[in-house]
C-alpha cells in the first residue's frame, strides 16, 4: 500500500484539552503520518504549558471512525465522531512544560453535503442553432470528503450527460446529478468536472418534447454505413512517385485511383519513372470497388495537403472519407498533454471544423488513433483526464459540423504467441486474442461511449521490429525477430474477428478497423550480431502471410459482419522506400514495406515509389473484387 504523507497542525481552537485538577489549557498538535483512500493514521502530541503537572484529557473530532488507538484510552460518539482521550496509568499526567503523545488510525467517514458545502459553476463549451454543451465544475469547499449530489438549472432539455448520473425535472428543467462509482466522492478542498449537451428549450414549451429527449429507452436506427461490410485504403490524399526528372516527385491522387477510368492515359502520371500504364489501369479497376478513403490529420497538418474539390467528387460518387485525427500522436508516450498543448488542440479542433464543413456528406472521424500509450493507461486519473480532453474535442467538432460520425481507435496490444496459454488472454492461446490487454483502456471508452458512434481498433504487425522490452534509443534501436508462432501471424484474421466481437459485446457499438498493416519483410540474424544487415533481410518473406490474412478476412466477411465489424482499410497502399527515414521507425527496415503494392524502388536510395507497381501476392484482387 502506498501511503500519502502530510502534516496537519491543529490549534487549540480545534482540540481543546483541560486539566481535571487545574484550569490550565493544554496545547495539542496532530501530525498525519500516513493516508490512503479509505483511512489514515495520526500522532497526537499533548503539551502542558503550565508550571505544574496536569492530569490530562482531551476531546476532539478526528474526522474519521477510529479503528485503533495506542498510548491512551478513548471513547467515540458513533454519530458525531467526537472522541475523548485520557492517559493510561503510566502517562496520565503531563509534567510541567513537557508533552506526551499517543496515536490512532481511523477509517474516513464520507459526509453528505450541507448547504454551501459544494460550489457549482457552469461554462458553455459549444453552441449551435437549437442546442449547446456545457462543462460543470463542482468544488468541495469543506475540510472533509463528500459523497456529492448537486442541483443546477439548465436552459434546455439534456440529451446526453457524461461522468455523472442525472435526472431532469420536465417542468422546471432543473437537473440533479451525482457521481458514478469512480467519482462519487469529492475529497476535501478538491473539485471534479462533468458535462452535458442539451436542446435549447424554454420552460413554457411543450413538455412532451422534453420527455422524448430524456427517454433512455429510445433506440435510434443504425446508420446505413454500419449495416454493410466495406473495404478502404489509405493513408494520404496523394502518393509520392519518383519522376523521370531526377530528384522530383509525381503525386498520384487517391481520388483519381477510384474515379479516373483512364488513369493510364493521364499525361501527368505518365511522367512517373518506370510508369507501367497497364498496371495502373488494373489497379484503378480494383480500387474503384472500395468504399472508404482514409486520410491522416497530424499535428501541423494543413488544408493544402488535400484537394477538397476532388474529395467532394468522390463523396458525391458514394465514397466515404475517413479522417484519422492523430494530433497528439507518439507524443503521448512522453506524458499527458499539458495545458498549453490542450489549448493548441482546441485551436486545431476549430481548424478541423473549418475544413470538414467544406465537405458535404457523411464523414468518419477517428479521434487519436493509437492512443493507448502506457502512461495514458497507467492510472484511473490519467484515463479520465485523457477522456475529458478527447471528449471536449468531440463536443466542439460535433456541435459545429454536420453529418459526422466519431470513433476512438485503440491499438491491438498484448500477447500474440500461439505457445502462450495465459488464462488472462481469454482464449485457448494468446494468438487468438488478449482480453486482458484489450480491457486496459475501458475507463476511457466508458467515459466517452455516449459520444462515440462506433468503436475502432488498429492492427500493425511485422516479423521483426524494435524489441518492445528493450527499444533502444532513437539512433540505436534494438531489433527483435519473431517466429510465425511467436507473433501468431497465421491466426491474425481470427484474432481480428475475436477482437471485433469483444468490442461489440462490451460497448454495444458497430466496430471498424480503420487501418491494418502487415509489414512484408523478414529478418534472420545469420551472424548473431543483433544488427539488421541488408543481406539478412528478405523483403518478400511475409508476402504470402499477408496475402493469406487478407484472403481469410474477405472469405469470412459475413462472419466478421456478424461479429460487429462493418469494414476495414489498409494502412498503406504502396511501399515507400523512405517511409519515416530518420524518424523513430518502430518496424525499422520493415517501415519501407508496409504497403500492399510494391515496386522496384530501392530502400533509402530511390526518393519515392517507382511506376512498375505490383500487387503483393493477390492482395489487391482479393480485397477489392
Amino acid at each position: 500500500m502506498n501511503l500519502k504523507k502530510s502534516l496537519i497542525v491543529i490549534s487549540s481552537m480545534f482540540f481543546l484539552g483541560h486539566s481535571s485538577l487545574v484550569g490550565a489549557e493544554l496545547q495539542v498538535q496532530v501530525t498525519k503520518s500516513s493516508e490512503w483512500d479509505s483511512g489514515f493514521c495520526s500522532t497526537v502530541s499533548v503539551y502542558n504549558p503550565s508550571d505544574s503537572k496536569v492530569l490530562w484529557n482531551i476531546s476532539f473530532n478526528p474526522e474519521g471512525m477510529i479503528t485503533n488507538l495506542w498510548n491512551a484510552t478513548f471513547s467515540q460518539n458513533q454519530e458525531t465522531l467526537e472522541t475523548t482521550a485520557v492517559g493510561l496509568d503510566w502517562n496520565n499526567y503531563v509534567k510541567a512544560h513537557k508533552s506526551i503523545s499517543f496515536g490512532y488510525c481511523a477509517n474516513k467517514v464520507i459526509k453528505q453535503p450541507s448547504e454551501g458545502d459544494l460550489l457549482v459553476t457552469q461554462t458553455q463549451s459549444a453552441k449551435w442553432d437549437g442546442g449547446f454543451c456545457s462543462d460543470v465544475n463542482v468544488k468541495n469547499t469543506t475540510q472533509h470528503d463528500i459523497d456529492w449530489r448537486v442541483d443546477f438549472d439548465v436552459d434546455g432539455a439534456v440529451f446526453e450527460l457524461w461522468n455523472a448520473n442525472y435526472s431532469q425535472d420536465s417542468d422546471t428543467l432543473k437537473v440533479t446529478a451525482n457521481g458514478l462509482d469512480w467519482n462519487n466522492v469529492i475529497k476535501a478542498n478538491k473539485e471534479l468536472n462533468f458535462g452535458y449537451c442539451a436542446d435549447t428549450i424554454s420552460v413554457e414549451e411543450n413538455q412532451s418534447s422534453i420527455g422524448n429527449t430524456l427517454d433512455d429507452n429510445v433506440t435510434l436506427p443504425l446508420n446505413p454505413i454500419f449495416e454493410e461490410f466495406n473495404i478502404g485504403f489509405g493513408d494520404s490524399y496523394a502518393y509520392p512517385f519518383s519522376s523521370k526528372i531526377a530528384g522530383e516527385k509525381i503525386w498520384v491522387s487517391s481520388v483519381d485511383l477510384v474515379l479516373d477510368d483512364n488513369i493510364e492515359n493521364n499525361s501527368y502520371y505518365q511522367n512517373i519513372k518506370n510508369f507501367d500504364a497497364s498496371a495502373f489501369d488494373d489497379l484503378q479497376n480494383n480500387l474503384k470497388n472500395s468504399k472508404f478513403l482514409v486520410y491522416w490529420l497530424v499535428d501541423g497538418w494543413d488544408e493544402s495537403w488535400f484537394n477538397v474539390t476532388k474529395i467532394q467528387q468522390a463523396m458525391d460518387e458514394g465514397y466515404i472519407p475517413v479522417f484519422n485525427y492523430w494530433y497528439f500522436g507518439d507524443k503521448l508516450g512522453d506524458g499527458m498533454p499539458n495545458s498549453a498543448k490542450q489549448a493548441e488542440y482546441t485551436q486545431d479542433n476549430e481548424k478541423v471544423v473549418t475544413f470538414l464543413n467544406k465537405l458535404n456528406g457523411t464523414k468518419l472521424l477517428i479521434m487519436e488513433p493509437e492512443f493507448n500509450k502506457q502512461n495514458i493507461l497507467a492510472t484511473e486519473a490519467n484515463q479520465h483526464e485523457f477522456a475529458s480532453i478527447i471528449g471536449k474535442g468531440i463536443d466542439l467538432i460535433k456541435s459545429n459540423t454536420s453529418d459526422i460520425l466519431f470513433s476512438l481507435a485503440m491499438t491491438d496490444t498484448g500477447s500474440r504467441s500461439q505457445n502462450r496459454t495465459y488464462t488472462k488472454c481469454g482464449f485457448s492461446n494468446c494468438a487468438l486474442g488478449d482480453k486482458y490487454a484489450w480491457s486496459q483502456p475501458e475507463i476511457i471508452y466508458n467515459d466517452l461511449i455516449h459520444k462515440l458512434d462506433f468503436i475502432s481498433f488498429q492492427e500493425m504487425v511485422g516479423q521483426f521490429s524494435r524489441d518492445p522490452s528493450n527499444l533502444g534509443d532513437w539512433n540505436n534501436p534494438n531489433p527483435i525477430a519473431y517466429s510465425d508462432a511467436d507473433i501468431g501471424i497465421d491466426m491474425l484474421s481470427t484474432r481480428i474477428a475475436n477482437f471485433s466481437e469483444y468490442l461489440k459485446e462490451k460497448y454495444n457499438k458497430p466496430v471498424f478497423l480503420p487501418y491494418i498493416a502487415i509489414a512484408t519483410g523478414t529478418w534472420n540474424d545469420v551472424n548473431n550480431n543483433n544488427v539488421i544487415e541488408n543481406s539478412e533481410v528478405n523483403y518478400h518473406g511475409w508476402e504470402e502471410k499477408a496475402g493469406q490474412t487478407y484472403q481469410d478476412l474477405m472469405f469470412n466477411k459475413e462472419v466478421l459482419k456478424e461479429k460487429g465489424l462493418f469494414g476495414f482499410a489498409t494502412m498503406a497502399l504502396f511501399d515507400n522506400p523512405r517511409h519515416d527515414m530518420g524518424g523513430y521507425q518502430y518496424f525499422m527496415n520493415n517501415e519501407y514495406h508496409l504497403g500492399i503494392i510494391s515496386s522496384g524502388a530501392i530502400d533509402e536510395i530511390d526518393i519515392a515509389t517507382l511506376g512498375d507497381i505490383t500487387s503483393k501476392s493477390t492482395i489487391v484482387r482479393d480485397l477489392f473484387n
